[in-house]
């Protein structure tokens, strides 16, 4: 017998980040209200990695601390929630275990690849498992499922559509019809000790990290690189490569400026939750490094090439779309890929020449370092 299972309740608001966004969405359903960025925060924060493998068109560019199922798994220790992570090859066992949370009168936590989540209208070939989003009901003989992804209002996918995303076998960070199960606390624990492990943990990551391409010496060695990236990456790679560097840091769910914007907020919060105003001096030093993280990305598509400067108008319209929602949105956002794919051999094209802007985007990013190291410096003296 066909199912209907719809959750209500939810409050609307443009999310910054997928999984923050998901998670305050179902914590204030229980009454649980924190910020998005107390929640990067308890999360363990910022971070940085420069990650590259052969097989991989272009470089990944990650600037938020937490590897995978670790991220929610802080959170929710640090407020006092019980959560579990279910994670299956079947489809039809990932499909019941989202029902039964449905049933319980619940919401799910869901992972999925965002080139298939029609809603995203994203490139097929643009695979990423790692996207969260909130499964808020289902209606099988319409066959619709119910979404809060991060924009204001809720979209619809067919069932098969959700069983893509869930199942994908692509790489990075396949889904595994991943879920979480939550069990809420009546009141959020005191937030003094999560607040201050959390710092410290993100201090050790950007200070001491366990390899080169991670934390403060992989923007280090990134400033290096980057001037190579003409010799790596050669035509559409290059462009490729350019275009996710201004997403990863400015659009792709970030909050802005690589979650630097986000992170300072979460410092001004912390400071009156554990009574320390000298944060508040470290959250204008992340101000700063939010502006220079910006920098960066602009760089990356600036003014004076004009192939580049469009697709970036373009991609910031795309986000704002999505995140607004407006009827018409899919459609406009349909139209914008059309304009990029027909942008790609223009762009791939002029960057036969050599990209000289490269010079100024290295040093952007060595400026980044520095102001990183004095605000991660003081923020560990401060945190002792």
């Amino acid at each position: 017998m066909a199912e209907k299972l719809i959750v209500q309740g939810f409050k609307q608001f443009v999310g910054k980040h997928c999984e923050t966004s998901a998670l305050k969405r179902v914590l204030d359903c229980h009454g649980l209200s924190l910020s998005e960025e107390m929640l990067l925060g308890l999360s363990g924060g910022i971070g940085f990695i420069y990650w590259y493998m052969k097989l991989m068109p272009s470089p990944f560019i990650g600037t938020r601390y937490g590897k995978g199922t670790d991220f929610p798994r802080n959170i929710c220790k640090r407020i006092g929630a019980d959560i579990s992570v279910v994670e299956t090859s079947s489809p039809k066992r990932g499909y019941e275990e989202l029902k039964a949370i449905l049933r319980s009168g619940e919401s799910a936590v869901v992972y999925g690849d965002i080139a298939y989540l029609p809603y995203l209208a994203i490139p097929e070939v643009a695979h990423f498992g790692g996207h969260v989003f909130v499964v808020f009901g289902l209606d099988e003989e319409k066959d619709e499922v119910y979404i809060y992804d991060r924009g204001r209002s809720p979209v619809t996918v067919s069932l098969s559509d959700l069983e893509k995303a869930r199942g994908s076998k692509f790489p990075p960070f396949p889904p595994k019809h991943r879920l979480l199960k939550i069990e809420y606390p009546s009141q959020i624990a005191d937030l003094g000790t999560g607040v201050k492990e959390s710092i410290r943990e993100c201090c050790q990551n950007m200070l001491e990290p366990p390899i080169k391409n991670i934390g403060l010496a992989g923007i280090k060695k990134w400033a290096d690189i980057v001037m190579r990236w003409p010799d790596q990456f050669k035509g559409i790679n290059l462009y490729g490569a350019l275009l996710n560097g201004f997403m990863y840091i400015e659009i792709s769910g970030t909050g802005g400026s690589a979650f630097r914007s986000m992170y300072a907020r979460f410092l001004e919060e912390a400071s009156f939750i554990i009574n320390k105003p000298a944060l508040k001096e470290t959250a204008e030093m992340m101000r700063q490094s939010a502006t220079i993280w910006t920098e960066v990305a602009l760089g990356f598509l600036p003014d004076s090439w004009p192939n580049l400067r469009r697709a970036r108008d373009l991609m910031i319209e795309k986000n704002r779309l999505f995140e607004e929602q407006e009827p018409g949105a899919l459609e406009a956002m349909t139209k914008i890929n059309k304009e990029l794919d027909d942008l790609m051999g223009k762009a791939a094209e002029d960057l036969q020449k050599h990209p000289t802007f490269l010079a100024d985007v290295q040093q952007s990013i060595l400026k980044c370092y520095e102001m990183e190291k004095k605000a991660f410096t003081t923020l560990s003296s401060v945190i002792e």
